[in-house]
């Protein structure tokens, strides 16, 4: 099978959830004798497909500041649109809602959701997101399969969008952590022991709560530091939250890197917290598990799905409950090393391995 992967989410996002998720699906079809997957993405930002010359990739990274993404986006669509037709491909994969370059009807389309946050939660939208509702639900109803990342997600698209049942399957994601793949670096994330939060900070992310749970716990905020893991630098909004409760500048720290600088946050924290309001996987969950990192979550959306047994949860909107099961994780030994022991159980549920086998499924299903 030749597999053609648009451009969209590789010329908007330098790096996320997302197009990991595309790196290592495409990574493993490289793998198999059945399939030849091919990224067309003339001009893209992506630092992954940088990265990974390994991919099979017909287009040139330029930095984000070189031009805006309308542009971007104009030039690839016109571009994809003359391409395709030559690629000879069996079955096109979007990576996105925004691609919109003209499609043969005779190639099958699959198209992958991640998350209904937009549709659930209007009112988080950033400036330029009020399309995304809009294309993503063209790109359902177009698609000859829908995949959807938990039963969660699937949930949601059936109710929000109004997708068959039927046309939709459920494909769980992976992690890329390991404790034997987490290679030595000179520098540590933190000296002092830390409470570790990665990823965007924003809207349904919830970190407010967060620092105000952690704020209110003189014990917590003393004997530990809160360490925000990417997501940009703090906004004045969260340095004037934790001025107000008294925190120390030492006491919050940010720190940013690569895959490697971000496994060896997981496997020296003394545990995760995931506070978000709504998830349509949630990566990092995974990832701590995989590095042996103790994990508190929500119990929303699709956290319980994906953490199972192996997470203490709270409810996001409770500053106290959040409180109760940080002091609760970090005096407690036993449950951090119950939580442990059951994330790598829990762990054996999830492989980029069997992702793909699941996800060349689909695409026999098309053809």
């Amino acid at each position: 099978m030749r597999i053609l992967f648009d451009h969209s989410v590789f010329s908007l996002q330098p790096r996320g959830g997302i197009s990991r998720y595309f790196c290592e699906l495409i990574a493993r079809l490289q793998k198999r004798p059945d399939c030849s997957p091919h990224i067309l993405a003339p001009l893209h930002v992506s630092r992954l497909l940088r990265e990974s010359p390994e991919l099979p990739v017909t287009g040139k990274y330029m930095s984000c500041k070189s031009g805006t993404h309308q542009l971007r986006q104009l030039i690839n669509n016109v571009f994809s649109a003359l391409l395709v037709r030559r690629s000879r491909s069996d079955l096109i994969h979007g990576t996105y809602y925004l691609a919109k370059f003209h499609r043969p009807t005779t190639i099958p389309f699959v198209i992958t959701v991640f998350d209904m946050i937009h549709e659930r939660f209007p009112e988080q939208m950033a400036v330029g997101e009020e399309k995304i509702p809009g294309e993503k639900k063209r790109c359902m109803q177009q698609a000859d399969r829908v995949i959807c990342i938990s039963e969660h997600t699937r949930n949601d698209v059936i109710e929000l969008a109004g997708i068959p049942k039927e046309k939709i399957t459920v494909i769980h994601l992976g992690s890329s952590f390991s404790p034997s793949t987490v290679l030595p670096i000179e520098k540590t994330p933190c000296a002092s022991p830390f409470l570790l939060y990665v990823g965007n900070r924003g809207g349904v992310k919830n970190f407010i709560r967060v620092l105000r749970a952690y704020g209110q716990s003189a014990r917590l905020s003393t004997e530990f530091r809160l360490l925000c893991f990417g997501g940009g630098r703090f906004t004045p909004e969260e340095l004037l939250t934790a001025r107000d409760l008294g925190l120390d500048p030492e006491q919050l720290l940010h720190v940013a890197g690569d895959d490697r600088m971000l496994a060896k946050s997981y496997t020296h924290a003394t545990a995760l917290i995931y506070p978000s309001l709504y998830e349509g996987f949630g990566l990092p969950i995974l990832e701590a598990m995989a590095c042996d990192c103790p994990v508190l979550c929500s119990n929303t959306s699709s956290m319980p799905e994906v953490a199972g047994e192996a997470a203490l949860f709270f409810d996001p909107l409770s500053v106290d409950e959040i409180t109760a099961c940080m002091e609760t994780i970090v005096y407690s030994t036993s449950t951090r090393q119950r939580l442990v022991k059951a994330g790598r159980r829990r762990l054996a549920h999830f492989s980029w391995e069997r992702c793909a086998e699941e996800t060349v499924k689909v695409y026999k299903q098309c053809l």
